[in-house]
């Protein structure tokens, strides 16, 4: 019997984490625009820059531009599926869905106007 229940510790270790994840999508606005800020600082800052900095590489809109360029709803998807768009050496990210929540609701908390062609 103690075989079987150290088998199954770790499908009750990952139902705990599964627990977490699914409280945490109840998260307060301001904590989901922190864990997205998070994983842009971590994976998008290099080259679109970070809230409102300029974007680092000329082929790549900064952050705070992105929605002016890419639908929401198609974005999460690429966000959930694997993100492939946009300049050639885009690296592939799969955020799955609570990560491609979260950075979305972080992108749209910085988004501005397109700026104006002058």
């Amino acid at each position: 019997m103690h075989r079987y229940l150290i088998a199954l510790l770790p499908l009750a270790m990952a139902g705990c984490q599964f627990h977490d994840v699914r409280e945490s999508q109840k998260a307060p606005l301001p904590q989901q625009i922190s864990e997205g800020r998070g994983i842009a600082s971590t994976l998008c800052a290099n080259c679109h820059g970070l809230d409102d900095q300029p974007a680092l590489r000329h082929d790549t809109p900064p952050l705070n531009q992105v929605l002016n360029r890419y639908d929401a709803d198609t974005l999460h998807a690429n966000f959930e599926a694997g993100l492939k768009v946009g300049h050639p050496d885009m690296p592939e990210f799969i955020f799955g869905p609570l990560g491609a929540d979260v950075l979305l609701t972080y992108l749209k908390s910085i988004q501005e106007p397109a700026p104006a062609d002058g």
